[in-house]
């Protein structure tokens, strides 16, 4: 996901310094859950959109997007639930101004 193509490009904060979530991706190959992100290999009028997001709606977008794969593999579950919530909370911690209301 480019999570961190966002915050840089939105927030001016270097790719290292910014969270990034995970999905497995075969190398070389094809499928993977990464691939079948919406924001995976995206450009053109989809980017521009993603782009025009708040910094809280590109990472709702993300989550709903990761937890669509997750539902559709049977893999959403307690577990996968809350991580995704560790994962917000940790962006809100991280970059408090970024995502506060």
């Amino acid at each position: 996901m480019p999570a961190n193509q966002f915050m840089k490009s939105k927030n001016n904060i270097k790719m290292r310094q910014s969270l990034a979530m995970n999905l497995e991706q075969y190398s070389p190959g094809v499928g993977g859950r990464h691939r079948r992100t919406f924001t995976y290999g995206f450009g053109g009028n989809r980017k521009n959109l993603y782009m025009a997001l708040s910094n809280r709606d590109a990472l709702a977008f993300d989550i709903w997007d990761t937890r669509r794969i997750l539902i559709e593999d049977g893999l959403y579950n307690k577990e996968t639930r809350k991580i995704l919530r560790e994962y917000i909370e940790m962006s809100k911690n991280v970059f408090p101004d970024i995502f506060k209301k």
